[in-house]
């Protein structure tokens, strides 16, 4: 604490005197005297025609760094959305073309696969119609029929309908092939029966 008079009168002065400014402050304020135009450098008549004259005004305003830089970025982001305008425009042509080939590939798929059902049918059909057991019951009807033919020729022979050569060429034909298809079912049923003892 001050003791004397010569002290009392030193911290007086120190309290008298205004707080340094900062540092931060010097450079904000730098900054803002570089962005902002210096008023008082105009005259009196440029200020009273800032005043009253709004392109006058607009001039001035357009001049200031800040307004450039800001004018500048909006340049620069105008160009920036034109390029992706374009870019958003090619990626659209492009996902158009890949929409119209998925259709077409979906359309030949969706053919192809109505084909091959209908492949698949005619090949179950085909298969049933094969099968050997199908085949054996074919036969037996074969040969049956051609049994119903043998009596019904011995038949019209007896009720006189037919003659003797005719009787003989028409009776030897289907009993010819009733055994024939008698031979092939027999034949086939030993194999099938095979077969199923082999477990196959």
């Amino acid at each position: 604490m001050p003791t004397t008079p010569q002290d009392f009168a030193l911290a007086h002065s120190l309290a008298q005197r205004p707080p340094a400014e900062s540092s931060e402050a010097k450079e904000q304020e730098a900054g803002q005297s570089d962005n902002l135009p210096n008023l008082c450098t105009l005259s009196l008549d440029e200020l009273k025609q800032l005043d009253r004259d709004p392109e006058f005004f607009d001039d001035f305003i357009e001049e200031m760094s800040v307004v450039q830089y800001l004018n500048e970025e909006l340049d620069s982001m105008m160009d920036q959305v034109e390029i992706i305008s374009r870019e958003n425009e090619c990626k659209g042509i492009h996902l158009v073309e890949l929409k119209r080939r998925l259709s077409d590939d979906f359309t030949a798929l969706k053919n192809l696969g109505e084909k091959c059902d209908r492949l698949n049918k005619k090949y179950f059909k085909k298969s049933d119609e094969y099968a050997p057991q199908h085949i054996r019951e074919l036969l037996q009807i074969a040969a049956s029929n051609a049994d119903g033919d043998c009596d019904r020729h011995v038949e019209h022979f007896l009720n006189g309908k037919t003659d003797v050569q005719t009787f003989l060429n028409t009776y030897q034909w289907s009993k010819k092939i009733s055994t024939e298809r008698k031979a092939k079912e027999e034949r086939l049923g030993t194999q099938l029966n095979a077969l199923e003892r082999a477990g196959i």
